[in-house]
């Protein structure tokens, strides 16, 4: 085997291994460097209350309280069909009491966009909640 086919041979071992020393170096001064993910603490005021009273409305099935913090584009494109099928999903649980854990935000095409972890109590599953806020107004909010 000559010199250019040995270059293009494929290894065995996965790409970092292969990259040489440098790649190792780089991944190492990361390593050492890194820290762990963690929650950011607490959500500023508005959020919070703008999430509190989202899910406050959600557990009363109040469509226009759940729109009262909204922008125009919001009200325009939310349906009541699609409130309600939001309720039906989430009032239930919601009522036995549930925790909301802030994750931070995200700066977003001129947005604001705060995630929390909503876990309703007695529920298997946890969900994402996540609120964009522009301009003082919820510009969007979505449950996964």
């Amino acid at each position: 085997m000559n010199e250019r086919t040995h270059r293009f041979r494929r290894s065995p071992w996965p790409l970092s291994v292969t990259l040489g020393p440098a790649l190792g170096l780089a991944l190492a001064l990361l390593a050492f460097h890194a820290r762990p993910a963690h929650a950011e603490g607490a959500a500023p005021a508005d959020a919070e209350r703008f999430v509190t009273r989202m899910i406050d409305s959600v557990m009363a099935e109040s469509y226009d309280a759940f729109l009262a913090d909204a922008d125009a584009n919001m009200k325009t494109h939310l349906s009541r069909q699609q409130f309600e099928g939001l309720c039906g999903l989430y009032t239930q649980p919601l009522k036995k009491g549930y925790k909301l854990d802030y994750f931070g935000h995200l700066k977003q095409h001129g947005h604001v966009v705060h995630v929390w972890k909503i876990s309703a109590n007695g529920a298997p599953d946890e969900a994402l909640i996540r609120l964009a806020v522009k301009d003082g107004k919820v510009s969007g909010v979505w449950v996964q």
